[in-house]
């Protein structure tokens, strides 16, 4: 017969001082360093990309890159098709945003309430959050085909002909956007979500004493609440569809023709196709910029309805 003998491990004191903010070395251990090197991998690219975008550099001929000034703006503002993909992109964000945000609330809202299922429901509608944009891509694309798509078959049982989503400048654009409603509605539905469940129930409760039915209470009450989240959810969701690349070049490469051509793909295709990497850089850095303008306002009137 054998005896099992078991220890308890001491705690292991922490040194004195440790982990206080008033120790000049931890705390720069702990904090300095990654926030350099978070600096330094965001500021270094940065600085790189608008230095590149001061150049004349075609990748055809690396050593022959000359400083050019602001001359690659310059010919942006007179190029038309800058100012083409300038506008495609500005249709795809605002009509993206608009509906995965009008989308979002009602679904946050349905989803806020309590009933049979509504566990299982919150969980599965995160699934498109967890597909990449390239799977997405692919998928809708197979579902938009012409001829053994989804979409055009479920059109077949209304009498509906088949459409080309993707091969007609008409419905190209209609179609990506529809892919990133369906991708990306989910995270706004996360974060109006949270904004929901975190009003207090009395404020309600005091809505209902007073009288207030159910349109009232959103409008007075619910929706007054709830605009820092969706002003949140406006942020991101913009920035993101500014950025958006991936799944519009699987699904059309910018076509047809330069139907679906946004400022990501135009400045994809100067720096990587036309080898004009000066001029693509440039691209970049107006989406920078554009990014900004829209972003410090929202951000405003965030920390205002805070």
């Amino acid at each position: 017969m054998t005896t099992q003998l078991t220890r308890e491990r001491a705690p292991v004191p922490l040194a004195p001082g440790f982990l206080k903010r008033d120790d000049n070395t931890t705390w720069y251990l702990l904090i300095g360093v990654p926030f350099a090197l978070l600096f330094l991998l965001t500021a270094v690219p940065l600085a790189l990309s608008l230095y590149t975008s001061l150049l004349d550099w075609n990748l055809g001929d690396p050593a022959g890159a000359t400083f050019v000034g602001l001359q690659n703006f310059l010919d942006l503002m007179v190029d038309g098709a800058f100012w083409h993909a300038l506008l495609l992109t500005a249709y795809q964000v605002i009509v993206t945003v608009v509906v995965q945000v009008s989308l979002g609330t009602c679904i946050a809202l349905l989803l806020s309430q309590e009933f049979k299922g509504a566990q299982f429901l919150r969980s599965v509608y995160l699934i498109p959050m967890m597909t990449t944009p390239v799977v997405v891509g692919l998928m809708w694309r197979m579902l938009f085909n012409t001829d053994s798509g989804m979409v055009n078959y479920l059109l077949s049982l209304v009498g509906i002909g088949p459409v080309n989503w993707l091969g007609d400048a008409a419905t190209a654009m209609p179609a990506v956007i529809g892919s990133d409603v369906w991708l990306s509605t989910p995270f706004v539905v996360v974060i109006l979500l949270a904004g929901l469940r975190s009003i207090p129930g009395e404020v309600f409760e005091a809505g209902q004493v007073d009288g207030a039915g159910g349109f009232r209470m959103f409008w007075n009450i619910t929706l007054p609440l709830l605009k820092p989240m969706i002003l949140l959810a406006v942020l991101f969701r913009t920035m993101d569809a500014i950025r958006r690349f991936d799944t519009i070049y699987v699904m059309t490469g910018g076509g047809p023709g330069n139907s679906t051509e946004t400022l990501d793909l135009f400045a994809y295709f100067n720096a990587f196709t036309y080898l004009e990497v000066g001029k693509g850089a440039a691209i970049a850095t107006v989406m920078l910029i554009i990014i900004f303008l829209i972003s410090f306002p929202i951000l405003r009137t965030i920390q205002r309805a805070n």
